[in-house]
């Protein structure tokens, strides 16, 4: 067993062998699901794309630990931060619904409590809490960024595009 390495504060007992922290390393797919999720249902795409690359940095994190894991792990979390307010902008999607900020909102709780050295950290256990917060930031993201039931977010945009604009003077004739 390592002490100190990749993932040390995730709580999982680091073991040796392939998967660093296998409980971790498997969760870390829920990325990768939310990712297909949000292009299934006509979400912004290169959002979606980086977040499914958050689940193979953190695959390679807390799996096999090589050399460049860190960077992959990191890099992948900085490029889909940096996706979304170039998303914004173009309007690719809605502010977070009530559903996205509870998940968010308990996946910090229940990274705050189980880190190692939080109160409920228990190394050797298969229920995990960074591995919940993988699953928990995963959804989160995933009923943010996916539009809501039967809509696109293409249509959405095209949408708002075809609608007609009245000119500012027009609405001031209308309200007198």
């Amino acid at each position: 067993m390592r002490v100190l390495a990749l993932g040390a504060s995730d709580c999982e007992v680091l073991r040796d062998g392939w998967l660093g922290q296998p409980v971790n390393t498997l969760s870390s797919l829920a990325y990768v699901v939310a990712g297909a999720y949000v292009l299934r249902r006509g979400g912004p795409r290169i959002p979606a794309l980086a977040l499914a690359a958050v689940g193979v940095g953190s695959v390679l994190y807390h799996g096999p630990m090589t050399p460049g894991a860190g960077l992959a792990h990191d890099g992948s979390i900085v490029m889909f931060a940096a996706t979304i307010p170039l998303a914004w902008r173009r309007r690719s999607f809605r502010w977070p619904p009530v559903s996205a900020t509870i998940a968010g909102g308990a996946a910090i709780a229940v990274n705050v409590l189980t880190r190692t050295g939080a109160p409920l950290c228990r190394p050797e256990s298969l229920l995990q809490g960074h591995a919940a917060w993988h699953a928990l930031t995963a959804l989160a993201i995933a009923l943010w960024l996916a539009p809501p039931e039967g809509r696109g977010a293409r249509a959405e945009v095209d949408e708002r595009r075809s609608q007609p604009h009245d000119p500012p003077s027009a609405l001031v004739r209308s309200q007198s």
